[in-house]
């Protein structure tokens, strides 16, 4: 039998999920189970029947918000109002902002734009602009980060570019104007960017390499207004309560009431000068729980206590549990309550208790490293004993001090802040990347640390669980390979990054861009999924020089140092990837590669898109053809040169279906074949091109795009193409198939 509660509990966390990653129709098909599982009490049946209804409804009216389908890359007046500052780069910069201005045919109300860096935005500002709209959909890798997800339990419902403002005014609110009194006080960016985040909850607008910075040393958490920040204005609150209780007056002999009174107000009054940002206001929801419980009287447990929680998160937001965030800390509450009614009747000091407690979660922040790609640093149990007392007792009290009285931040602020963030800034250098362990692995190394540390086992028999600890590093790896062969067409935007898969040998094909920094993509969103999936290269093929191509190529030379090179301009590559050693694809012999590479004759490879490999890759369900940037001209010249390799059953189409590729005459040299596009979702619509697409629809060509289905993965199966992606039921009902 399933109590009430947890069962109500239960529903409010299981079914946000099901609705977003299957669609409506599957999320109700465990209603249909509730009667049976209420075991004939059917009150119960029909109080969870009407919350889940009524929470689908609530998720299906959140959905309603975001931008339709037919608005993509459309261009819209829109009035939008900054709450805080922008996150600004080289040549752009990028801020949320809240809708308060837009045609009739919308009802955005956050919306996530981009600008360039010469126009002025700053906080409290409500800007007039056309702004060409796009979906809030991400990039979709398998176990990465999920873009789209994040979106939508934030209520960003479109993605945006400023392309040109028509008005501008400032209208600061309160929590804008303390912030501009504060702002004069604080010389540092950095100091200024700290105080902000513990203050004001504005992280999102913390500078890049800072927040690095943060993440690296694994204390991030800490510039994030939530549970610890709640936790310190109730204990002034409290604080205030024994003062005020002391006085004459109606509330002396009241006092649980007023202990209740003085932390609800206080806190929900620090939630709304926060912005009732939602980490802030899931922490408030959380506290006001078990309050009002001790004040009516009712005993809950630390169970019971959760789901009441959930319950109330749920009513507020009923997307908030498709965050991490909301996981993250309504698991860790729940591993403290379990460990402390463990610990509990144990004689210990509380700093020890408080130093247990910080061990096990330090211990636990590796397989949730693993899990969800946060970096990792070897020394983070010392680092949070340090900081987290430096940081609650003393910088985030003094920061509340001075958004009340700026001049506060006089007497030593800027100093003791510099300090810290040289300090962590030092101990950075010890941090590690993520490990990226498939998930069995995260879950076996989970479970057993948690046995370890659980009551379940008995002190003596503790030590036994420590060698099996080692199993995730011995444990076998995945058979990512497939039986006959197996291409997988990784996300990563306008770009191309393909993996070419047999029994015995994995290529890559081209190695993605980079963003304005620098950054490789492939290194940035890659990596990891390599790493998980344990793949090591036999050899890459670079189609050609192009940033888009080409980004990661000093990346994939570094990671695979043995492994063979190929590409269309050899010395050009050589040059980006800082490593010599590449072969020309045009004057390869592939006799022993498990594809063919087309040797494109000189004379046409007159431009970079002219010198990209071209390559043929024979399999039991057809050939695939794989011609990276390659022009028409190309196209035609295999026509005519090598007729015997048509039809093909698969077409990676050139240039990411540009016009200057895909030619008709050229695809209908292949009539039944699939036709791939890399591309990326970019805010000009340009790829694949409309007259490719008008093609596709009067030819009733199958043609998969990864700026629609997110990675895809086409396999062989018994001489058949067998075709996954990972989109989920939100993202096949906002993007075109």
């Amino acid at each position: 039998m399933i109590n009430g509660l947890i069962g109500l509990a239960v529903l409010c966390l299981t079914l946000p999920y099901l609705w977003f990653q299957w669609g409506l129709a599957i999320a109700a098909l465990p209603m249909l189970l509730l009667p049976l599982v209420a075991n004939r009490r059917w009150w119960l049946a029909a109080l969870w029947l009407l919350m889940a209804a009524s929470l689908l409804l609530r998720l299906e009216t959140e959905a309603s918000h975001v931008l339709p389908r037919h608005w993509q890359h459309d261009t819209a007046e829109l009035q939008f109002c900054l709450s805080q500052p922008a996150q600004v780069f080289d040549r752009y910069q990028r801020f949320t902002a809240r809708v308060i201005a837009q045609p009739e045919a919308l009802s955005l109300r956050r919306i996530r734009l981009s600008a360039p860096s010469s126009v002025v935005i700053e906080a409290g500002d409500c800007v007039n602009a056309e702004v060409r709209l796009r979906q809030p959909v991400g990039q979709r890798i398998p176990g990465n980060f999920n873009a789209t997800r994040y979106y939508f339990s934030e209520r960003i419902d479109a993605l945006g570019t400023v392309v040109e403002v028509l008005g501008h005014e400032s209208r600061p609110n309160l929590v804008v104007r303390r912030y501009q009194r504060a702002e004069s006080q604080l010389d540092d960016e950095w100091v200024r960017a700290v105080w902000a985040a513990l203050a004001l909850g504005w992280s999102t607008s913390m500078d890049t390499e800072l927040a690095d910075l943060f993440e690296q040393n694994q204390i991030k958490h800490l510039m994030v207004v939530s549970g610890m920040h709640i936790a310190m204005v109730a204990a002034w609150a409290l604080l205030l309560a024994r003062l005020i209780h002391r006085l004459p007056g109606p509330w002396r002999g009241r006092w649980p009431q007023l202990r209740l009174l003085m932390v609800v107000t206080v806190c929900g009054l620090f939630v709304a000068l926060t912005g009732f940002g939602f980490p802030a206001l899931r922490a408030w929801l959380m506290l006001l729980v078990p309050l009002l419980a001790m004040l009516l009287g009712v005993r809950l447990s630390g169970h019971q206590t959760l789901a009441l929680a959930a319950i109330a998160i749920t009513v507020v937001r009923p997307q908030a549990w498709l965050s991490t965030g909301s996981w993250l800390s309504f698991g860790l509450v729940w591993i403290m309550i379990r460990l402390y009614q463990r610990w509990r009747c144990e004689p210990i000091a509380r700093w020890q208790l408080a130093l247990r407690f910080q061990a096990v979660l330090s211990m636990l922040s590796l397989p949730m490293a693993a899990l969800l790609g946060f970096q990792w640093h070897p020394l983070s149990l010392l680092i949070n004993m340090l900081v987290i007392p430096v940081v609650t007792l003393l910088i985030l009290p003094w920061s509340l001090l001075i958004l009340l009285w700026p001049e506060m931040a006089r007497l030593g602020y800027q100093p003791v802040v510099s300090a810290m963030i040289n300090g962590l800034d030092w101990v950075a250098a010890w941090h590690q990347q993520a490990p990226a362990w498939p998930l069995p692995d995260i879950l076996l190394l989970g479970s057993l640390l948690w046995l370890a540390l659980s009551h379940w086992l008995n002190r003596d028999q503790r030590w036994l669980v420590l060698p099996l600890l080692a199993l995730p590093l011995i444990w076998p790896g995945r058979l990512t390979s497939s039986n006959e062969f197996r291409l997988t067409a990784l996300d990563v935007g306008h770009g191309s990054a393909l993996v070419l898969q047999w029994p015995d040998q994995t290529w890559l094909y081209d190695a993605a861009g980079q963003w304005s920094d620098g950054t490789a993509i492939a290194e940035a969103r890659l990596a990891a999924w390599f790493k998980r999936h344990r793949i090591q290269l036999n050899g890459m093929v670079i189609s050609h020089s192009d940033i888009d191509h080409a980004g990661g190529a000093q990346w994939a030379a570094d990671y695979w140092p043995g492994a063979e090179r190929f590409s269309g301009e050899p010395q050009a590559v050589a040059r980006l990837s800082e490593r010599s050693g590449w072969l020309n694809c045009h004057q390869a012999d592939s006799t022993q590669l498990p594809f063919q590479l087309i040797a494109i004759p000189i004379a046409l490879r007159n431009n970079d898109n002219d010198r990209s490999c071209v390559a043929v890759v024979e399999t039991s369900a057809g050939r695939v053809l794989i011609t990276g940037d390659a022009s028409r001209r190309l196209e035609y010249w295999l026509l005519q040169a090598h007729p015997e390799l048509f039809p093909f059953s698969v077409l990676v189409l050139g240039h990411h279906g540009s016009r200057t590729s895909s030619a008709p005459a050229f695809l209908d040299a292949s009539p039944e074949a699939l036709l791939l596009v890399s591309a990326g979702d970019r805010s000009r619509p340009r790829w694949p091109n409309a007259d490719l697409l008008s093609y596709i629809t009067r030819n009733d060509r199958a043609l998969f795009n990864t700026a629609w289905s997110g990675t895809l993965a086409l396999q062989v199966q018994q001489g058949r193409w067998q075709i996954r992606d990972w989109r989920s039921a939100f993202r096949r009902r906002f993007i075109r198939n």
